[in-house]
């Protein structure tokens, strides 16, 4: 009997530790890019209620903004030096542009990642656990604590 607790237990934490890794969020980054003497614009196509958080390092100082789906600026973070993070709710569907902006002579490098939950990276480059294969690793869990169980209990009464 202690055995097919001890047996059960471990199935429960290692099937809660899979479900934990599956729904975890994992950061994006995007490749490093230049900016001299222009302005860039990353879009993201999010559903009403995703939270969009993002970190900038830049070797100079940049103008970064955003804009929501109907084109107001949801925030502003006027300069940024070297670095910086922010968040913000999708208020609505549709597209939010990040803004990016140097206006000085001197180029400036910048890197951006970020994570959203839920995740919207899609594509596969997401390092979670795909639903279905989290969905067979469950069904397999289940079935085979069932069947231990009844093995077990079969051997007892042996």
């Amino acid at each position: 009997m202690k055995k097919t607790k001890l047996l059960l237990s471990v199935q429960v934490v290692v099937l809660l530790l899979t479900l934990l890794t599956a729904s975890s969020a994992f950061a994006t980054t995007v490749p490093t890019f230049t900016l001299s003497s222009s302005s860039s614009q990353i879009k993201f196509d999010l559903p009403m209620g995703t939270t969009f958080n993002g970190s900038i390092t830049t070797t100079g100082a940049i103008r970064f903004f955003i804009s929501a789906p109907n084109g107001t600026v949801i925030a502003n973070l006027s300069l940024i030096d070297k670095s910086a993070t922010f968040s913000f709710v999708a208020q609505q569907n549709g597209t939010y542009i990040l803004n990016f902006e140097n206006d000085l002579p001197n180029s400036v490098q910048v890197s951006f990642s970020y994570v959203t939950n839920p995740d919207i990276s899609g594509g596969g480059n997401s390092p979670g656990i795909p639903f279905s294969y989290l969905s067979i690793f469950i069904i397999v869990a289940v079935v085979g604590s069932i069947v231990i169980f009844f093995v077990m209990r079969r051997r007892r009464k042996n």
